[in-house]
């Protein structure tokens, strides 16, 4: 064998270690998942300097059905996952990142501070267009609603008996028309530049836009506030499991991202969001 040869195996011998070290994780799915995942792709890079981990939205649906085409590493999804996509991708495999609640929020001005199921399903519905009929000021309801693809609608929708049909931007509910929101940022957004709106999204994502600072409140539901306890006991009914699903058996460094989501160091960034940890 030439001195060439040899140099030349020697360099993609070592260039190829140096990629499979230096390794890209991606992830696709719920939004409500994304905060948290990203929180411990942080501290999980001050360990492991030469791991990219790359994570996009899309809602639930689009996280079970990205990892069990193979398309990324690891799924997200904030409910459980469905009869139909586990007979589709029965290799696929989930692991419990914690538990949310999903609080309904409206703007900070908005003089209500509680709000009962029935409520919800009236105003989401049209059968009640005014705030004045529920103890609110004087104003027309402004209705928002996240897309059909995500998890915390399908949790809003079964929880409040509605069947919503989506289209050009707009979910209508019976008679009550919302406009969609493509991500609870947004919605939450919405909430607050108008002292008419309600919206609904997990409670970790709007506790911390109010401790950022936005203008909206998480009204208290069937008597009960959502709060971390609350979620955590049980008593907020309104919650979902938070979970990452991997196409099979995870292995490599996407074993060792999931393992680290799952152990002290990453629940303890959980907690701090305002979810309820899985362990």
């Amino acid at each position: 064998m030439s001195r060439l040869s040899l140099f030349a195996g020697t360099a993609a011998f070592l260039w190829a270690s140096s990629y499979a070290h230096a390794g890209v994780i991606t992830s696709a799915g719920s939004t409500t998942v994304q905060p948290a995942m990203k929180a411990c792709a942080v501290a999980y890079k001050k360990s492991h300097a030469d791991t990219q981990v790359i994570i996009a939205g899309g809602g639930s649906s689009k996280g079970v059905k990205t990892v069990g085409k193979g398309k990324v590493d690891i799924g997200r999804a904030s409910r459980e996952i469905k009869d139909k996509e586990l007979k589709a991708f029965p290799d696929m495999k989930t692991f419990r990142l914690g538990t949310d609640g999903v609080a309904i929020v409206v703007n900070a001005e908005n003089p209500l501070t509680s709000i009962t199921s029935a409520q919800v399903e009236q105003l989401y519905k049209g059968e009640v267009n005014n705030w004045k009929a529920i103890g609110g000021g004087d104003g027309a309801v402004s209705l928002i609603s996240l897309g059909k693809v995500h998890g915390t609608y399908e949790l809003f929708s079964e929880h409040f008996h509605l069947e919503g049909n989506e289209a050009d931007g707009t979910l209508t509910f019976d008679k009550g028309k919302a406009w969609v929101a493509f991500s609870q940022d947004v919605a939450l957004q919405k909430v607050a530049h108008d002292v008419n709106a309600i919206a609904f999204a997990s409670v970790g994502v709007a506790a911390e836009y109010v401790q950022g600072g936005g203008s909206v409140r998480l009204l208290t539901l069937d008597g009960v506030e959502p709060t971390e306890a609350n979620v955590a006991s049980g008593s907020y009914k309104l919650s979902r499991p938070l979970l990452i699903m991997t196409k099979g058996e995870p292995t490599g460094e996407v074993k060792d991202f999931v393992s680290y989501m799952q152990g002290s160091e990453c629940q303890s960034v959980v907690k701090s969001l305002g979810y309820v940890p899985a362990r």
